[in-house]
């Protein structure tokens, strides 16, 4: 045996012998705090992140960047936030806390961990690194709280950070909290193309896209993008998206037609009519105000999300096509809803507060505001080693068995409301689509266009430029003031 072999028969390793105690009895963790214990509602998690920031900041500022892990972000309902952060030590053993000097800035490792943290509080399992916490933002986004995927993608921006986790969170949180402060305007863009790759010459197949928006008399502004299927080239999905477009104008008319029209301002409703003398067993007419007349069977339609994708759902499937679908109204008070089948997807692009805004930031942020209904996304909500077609659907409209989901949120004005096809908002390689649509926003508010009409046309130019593969086809609805 050489020198050099019988020298490394005696290498060692030494570990440290460290005893880690807690002054302070640790709370849950977060996930165990919003999953199981129910102590904090999910859908209020990105409201009360703000003061997650401040005792984050403390962390750093006391213990040093690096301290964080995904298990160190705690809740209990009394005491609000506890951070545990994990100090370096010294070769003795002691705590090796900040000396001060440079600025408490978190390390890539500290982001990464809040992000892990926040998906694994609403994930259905646990994230099993940064890499699968985004993918599972990407997909189900819509079912997580409006907002969390912009919150974790800002968590990331080292450059947002560098003044404090607090502080460098604040215009995103505005943004997350604004509401509208009177009446809004809503008007809607739309613009289709056909993927050069796609293209066989043939308009009545080539674009198995359909879209279509209709203006409420009370100025409630609807919107639908239908994505037909593709099957075997018979144009099967061409005539899906075009009979659900039908289907749905139809109704919104009926509804239209079947509304009774409000009394004038400062006008009380007239009386129930009732019979001067009630026979034998007559209810006797009620004082007060009269019951409500029952609304048309289409406006309770519209109002039920499901009996709505019901119909759909059957229309669609006479033609022997199927249709992935997004569905949007905008009403005047501000309240919006969404409803979405499928991969077709909608999105809130929303501006920061000018004063907010620092040099070389983006003056927009956006969230996703609906799921993917797709056979990667069932596998990725089981398992990290999910992987496969992205775009199998395991619910369209055409099935008998359509899935759908509904969120109800705000909007104000200067949002931009985007529903899309997936040709539209195709992924790029490492860059998330919600910065995607905020860089073209910005981009076209620095170049003095019309935002809304011109991100609409964006999006089929950044298709084409993605290779062509599929039909494009957005809706681009402009909120202002009403």
């Amino acid at each position: 045996m050489g020198a050099r072999e019988e020298r490394a028969g005696f290498a060692r390793l030494a570990l440290p012998r460290i005893r880690l105690e807690w002054p302070d009895e640790l709370a849950p963790v977060l996930r165990e705090s919003v999953q199981d214990r129910h102590t904090l509602d999910s859908g209020k998690l990105c409201a009360e992140l703000p003061f997650l920031w401040r005792a984050v900041d403390a962390a750093l500022e006391r213990v040093g960047p690096g301290c964080l892990v995904p298990e160190s972000i705690r809740y209990d309902p009394y005491e609000g936030w506890q951070v545990a952060a994990l100090p370096r030590y010294d070769p003795e053993g002691g705590l090796q806390l900040r000396d001060g000097v440079e600025p408490a800035r978190p390390r890539a490792r500290d982001r990464s961990a809040l992000v892990q943290a926040l998906v694994d509080a609403v994930a259905e399992r646990p994230s099993a690194d940064q890499a699968d916490a985004l993918a599972l933002l990407d997909v189900l986004a819509g079912t997580f709280p409006l907002g969390l995927d912009a919150v974790c993608h800002r968590l990331l921006l080292d450059a947002e950070l560098r003044r404090g986790v607090a502080p460098g969170m604040a215009a995103l949180h505005e943004a997350l909290e604004r509401r509208p402060g009177g009446p809004v305007s809503a008007v809607c863009f739309r613009e289709s193309a056909v993927g050069s790759r796609k293209a066989k010459g043939d308009p009545e197949r080539d674009n198995e896209d359909a879209a279509t928006a209709l203006r409420a008399a009370d100025g409630t502004l609807r919107m639908a993008v239908f994505d037909g299927v593709t099957g075997d080239g018979d144009g099967s999905g061409g005539r899906a998206a075009r009979a659900a477009t039908e289907c749905l104008v139809r109704l919104w008319k009926e509804a239209e037609a079947g509304a009774e029209p409000p009394p004038p301002a400062g006008e009380p409703p007239s009386p129930a009519a009732a019979p001067d003398f009630p026979g034998p067993g007559a209810a006797v007419p009620r004082t007060g105000p009269p019951r409500p007349a029952a609304p048309h069977p289409s406006r309770r339609l519209l109002d039920r999300p499901r009996a709505l994708v019901g119909e759909l759902d059957r229309v669609v499937e006479r033609t022997g096509g199927g249709a992935a679908a997004v569905l949007a109204t905008v009403a005047p008070d501000g309240t919006a809803e969404v409803i979405s089948v499928g991969d077709a997807e909608a999105w809130l692009v929303r501006p920061l507060e000018a004063a907010a805004v620092r040099p070389r930031e983006l003056p927009y942020t956006a969230w996703k505001l609906t799921p993917a209904h797709t056979a990667y996304a069932e596998r990725l909500r089981g398992s990290s080693q999910a992987h496969g077609d992205t775009s199998a659907l395991t619910s369209a409209l055409g099935d008998g068995t359509a899935r759908w989901a509904h969120r109800v949120f705000s909007v104000a004005p200067g949002d931009l409301l985007v529903l899309a096809s997936d040709g539209a908002t195709a992924g790029e390689r490492g860059r998330w689509t919600g910065e995607v649509l905020a860089a073209m926003a910005a981009d076209l508010e620095a170049s003095g266009r019309p935002v809304a009409p011109a991100l609409a046309a964006g999006l089929m130019g950044r298709a084409e430029a993605l290779g062509g593969w599929d039909n494009a086809t957005a809706l681009v609805c402009a909120v202002g003031e009403g």
